[in-house]
């Protein structure tokens, strides 16, 4: 038998599809806390899908080699890592979440500037 799961991700969406339904009664600091809270975590998944995949920045930490010589640790740069090709379907949830996160945190500075 199946146990009854709860996911607060579905709230949060209800929430947010309430608070965009009544944005013209809302003040706007609510909505533009709600793009940013929106926008930060869906640009948090797709950081999370990057470093799943593999994903890497330029200047990350590179491999190192250990060796034991005589009792002693020895560290030296290990062999250069080769940097595979992703496929798409390794790179769309990162470029979709990406791309709705940054449309969503600018839909709130817009909403910002037009506010003030």
């Amino acid at each position: 038998m199946r146990q009854f799961r709860f996911d607060w991700r579905w709230v949060a969406l209800l929430g947010f599809i309430v608070v965009l339904a009544n944005a013209q009664t809302l003040p706007w600091p609510v909505l533009v806390v709600t793009f940013w809270g929106g926008g930060g975590y869906l640009l948090w998944q797709a950081w999370q899908a990057w470093t799943l995949i593999g994903g890497r920045l330029p200047g990350a930490r590179e491999t190192t080699r250990v060796t034991y010589w005589r009792g002693q640790r020895i560290e030296t740069a290990g062999p250069p890592r080769r940097l595979r090709s992703f496929s798409w379907g390794e790179l769309a949830p990162v470029v979709l979440y990406g791309l709705i996160g940054l449309a969503l945190v600018f839909a709130g500075f817009a909403s910002l500037v037009r506010a003030l």
